[in-house]
């Protein structure tokens, strides 16, 4: 028989009978159910069960299979509306906090719990009517153990990272921004799950503690003491942003950071000790630290290194203290003891002043004085081309030199000085050359010392000088002058700025008189104007004022007018005139000074 034949009218028929009846005996189940659901839900309702009657009371409301009693399910639902959202809540809850654990979303977490804390604070006021629902449906969700579960896996995660991030700190002297995120992360979970709040802050304090020192350690046995310091203030800075202190740190810094300068003292490498100190203040300033004992250590270290410094000036060791100070320099101001050293050593050794002062043998001669003329020191020098080089130092160390021009005679100079009485009538340093003759005179040659440049104030010879201060005139003894003055005192006097030969100096008092006078001064040093001229028998004669006057002594082999100096001695001799041969008083010449005398 085939299929086709099989079916036949009848059996359609019944076939579409049992389709019907399906539909219809899942209706009649679903009315059955949501009447039964209907009844429980009463009667769990009178007997105070509400969380299950809320149950009951949901289930009905889902099923539409039957319109019964829907005011009185929509009533009771109304009124059990926070056990329903405790409910739903509680749930929605479990659900997400599950999807987060499986990726390991700990922010996530965080916001659960946050959520979870408020759902308490509103159903689980102590006392309130819904307390004890919100405990029953908190337990039948599992929540809370899936909550601690959940930070229990998060906290050992963290913790572990914590200690492996200690270790390779230790290793390798680095650290790392997510371990110290973990501290951030572990200071979030709640104190319960560590079993309290002193639990949670002794574990906490060791974990943090082990890592931070782990870490600086290494940076300091690395060498790396700025960022040890650095990484030890940004921590400090990190635990405060997050309300927790961390007294470990500072006890750690203070340890490396009293080994390391030590080692530097100790080795004397006074700049690495200086440039930690420096270092460790700033890390102080900025950490509000006033005081330590790394502070004191840094203070007695840098007093005791000052006072060696001040050893070596006393001990002529001045490079050794500009040194020293230049290597303190960075953590203490050493300006003033440096001055103070390389004034000791300028004054020690003026010659260092001058341009190239240092090296041996570029100088002949030098000359210096020190607190004069406004300079703490000045010096003078002849240079190796011969020429005046002049240098001073000022009360705060400025150093200004001048160069003048090739000093005449360079190389027979024999002395270098300055002349105190010259440079105090002058008001400026005033610096004189001298040069040996032959003859035992020396020639002397005066500079003076202005801002502006070196220049010349006198050139003469003689055995020696004497500035007159009366009047600002020289002297000259035993001159080298011509017109028979040679061995004379000679005065020079000052005209535009440089010093000329003025007079010869008369080293007695003459009296002025006129020649007629002359036999009322007998044997008396006088003075008189004359006119010399040489007789036939070629005797030197002076006419004065209508007389003539036989003259002896130092007479010049000169004509012509004069003032001649000396004296009567009641003797007299003949001349010849145009009267013919007459007696005349003899004058005795010490000295002629010429008027107009001519070569006769």
């Amino acid at each position: 028989m085939t299929i086709i034949r099989a079916i036949t009218l009848r059996n359609i028929m019944i076939i579409l009978c049992i389709l019907m009846l399906l539909p219809l005996g899942q209706k009649a189940l679903g009315i059955k159910n949501k009447l039964q659901d209907v009844q429980e839900a009463g009667e769990l309702y009178a007997a105070g069960e509400l969380i299950a009657a809320e149950n009951k009371y949901r289930l009905a409301a889902a099923n539409h299979s039957i319109l019964y009693k829907e005011k009185e399910i929509s009533a009771k639902l109304t009124e059990l509306a926070p056990i329903t959202s405790i409910r739903t809540s509680l749930s929605r809850l479990s659900l997400t906090l599950a999807d987060q654990l499986t990726v390991k979303d700990f922010a996530g977490m965080m916001e659960s719990y946050a959520s979870l804390l408020s759902l308490k604070s509103k159903y689980m006021t102590p006392g309130g009517p819904y307390e004890v629902y919100y405990r029953q449906l908190s337990a039948d969700s599992g929540l809370s153990d899936k909550m601690t579960a959940g930070f229990r896996l998060f906290k050992e995660e963290y913790l572990a990272g914590l200690a492996a991030g200690s270790s390779k700190g230790a290793d390798s002297g680095t650290g790392s921004d997510s371990t110290d995120n973990l501290k951030w992360s572990l200071l979030q979970i709640p104190a319960d799950y560590y079993g309290g709040a002193a639990a949670k802050e002794e574990l906490l304090a060791a974990s943090f503690k082990a890592h931070d020192t782990a870490r600086l350690k290494a940076l300091a046995a690395a060498g790396s003491f700025g960022p040890m310091l650095e990484s030890a203030l940004s921590m400090e800075e990190a635990y405060k942003n997050h309300s927790y202190t961390a007294p470990w740190l500072s006890k750690q810094v203070q340890e490396s950071a009293s080994l390391i300068l030590n080692k530097d003292l100790d080795g004397d490498l006074t700049a690495a000790f200086a440039g930690h100190a420096a270092r460790y203040r700033s890390y102080a300033a900025s950490a509000g630290i006033t005081s330590s004992k790394v502070l004191k250590l840094i203070d007695n270290s840098i007093a005791r290194l000052l006072r060696e410094g001040a050893r070596h000036v006393r001990g002529g060791r001045y490079a050794d203290a500009i040194r020293l100070y230049a290597e303190l320099a960075p953590v203490q101001d050493t300006s003033g003891e440096t001055a103070a050293a390389t004034l000791a050593w300028n004054m020690a050794e003026p010659l260092r002043l001058l341009p190239g002062g240092e090296v041996q043998g570029s100088y002949s001669l030098t000359a210096s004085v020190t607190d004069k003329y406004g300079a703490k020191v000045a010096v003078a020098g002849v240079d190796a081309g011969g020429k005046l080089v002049y240098a001073e130092m000022s009360g705060d160390g400025t150093v200004s030199t001048r160069t003048g021009e090739v000093i005449p005679g360079s190389g027979m100079l024999s002395a270098l000085s300055f002349d105190e009485a010259l440079s105090a009538y002058s008001e400026v340093p005033v610096v004189v050359a001298n040069g040996g003759e032959a003859d035992g005179r020396s020639i002397f040659t005066g500079y003076t010392i202005r801002p502006e440049g070196i220049s010349l104030l006198f050139s003469f010879t003689g055995s020696s000088y004497e500035l007159m201060a009366e009047d600002g005139s020289i002297r000259v003894m035993n001159t080298d002058l011509a017109d028979g003055a040679a061995g004379r005192t000679a005065i020079f006097r000052q005209v535009n700025g440089a010093y000329e030969f003025s007079e010869l100096y008369q080293e007695f008092t003459y009296t002025p008189i006129d020649a007629t006078q002359l036999e009322l001064f007998p044997y008396e040093k006088v003075m008189l104007s004359c006119d010399i001229y040489f007789d036939a028998a070629g005797r030197a004669v002076a006419r004065s004022n209508g007389r003539e006057l036989l003259l002896q002594g130092e007479v010049p082999l000169m004509t012509g007018s004069a003032a001649v100096s000396g004296q009567f001695a009641n003797e007299f001799g003949e001349v010849e005139t145009e009267l013919g041969v007459q007696t005349v008083p003899v004058f005795v010449v010490d000295s002629a000074q010429s008027l107009s005398l001519t070569s006769p």
